[in-house]
């Protein structure tokens, strides 16, 4: 997919779910801590949001990340290498490709990561209705969650209730490659 296309699928995915809540862009506003005129900017695919963005606006509809970026699909979803959505942050050095979206009883979503040396991307609580599930690929992987620190190598794995703010940091000279698995369990 690629960049013109997902900026058009976010909008369009973000102006059905604000339509079916019964929502206004300004109680969207409110809701998401994202301005009106920026919301308007994403429905109407004239602006792609950032990582942050897009989560702010997840958390404030209480729908998965990835509500955004897979296809629906029906018994079996199949997305191939270059259809994969991939969002990067404001300065591109934070990296999220979708490799998985499951919207079952429990839905799940699979990110691959990339965290570019010297990179430090800060997210905001998700909910206590959100676990998150990380293994490092390769390179050094610093988590602060809240007062501690965790630092992981490759092949460690973490998970956590991503009720509270956190960091991923990467001091390493090396691109930071992780995988994260998304749960959301019912509220």
């Amino acid at each position: 997919m690629n960049p013109e296309q997902l900026t058009e699928q976010i909008g369009h995915r973000l102006r059905m779910l604000r339509k079916e809540r019964g929502f206004t862009l300004e109680q969207l506003a409110e809701k998401t801590g994202v301005s009106k005129p920026m919301l308007g900017q994403i429905e109407r695919g004239e602006s792609n949001p950032t990582v942050v963005t897009l989560w702010k606006i997840a958390s404030g509809l209480h729908v998965p990340f990835s509500a955004f970026l897979d296809a629906p699909g029906g018994r079996a979803t199949v997305v191939r290498k270059r259809e994969q959505a991939i969002v990067t942050d404001e300065d591109g050095r934070y990296i999220v490709q979708s490799l998985l979206a499951d919207r079952r009883a429990v839905s799940t979503d699979l990110y691959q990561i990339t965290l570019l040396p010297g990179c430090a991307h800060h997210a905001e609580a998700h909910g206590a209705h959100v676990t998150e599930g990380i293994w490092v690929q390769s390179g050094s992987l610093t988590l602060l969650l809240g007062e501690e620190t965790h630092v992981l190598q490759e092949g460690d794995a973490l998970s956590f209730q991503a009720e509270c703010d956190h960091t991923y940091a990467n001091a390493g000279n090396e691109a930071c490659v992780y995988i994260v698995l998304l749960t959301y369990l019912p509220s």
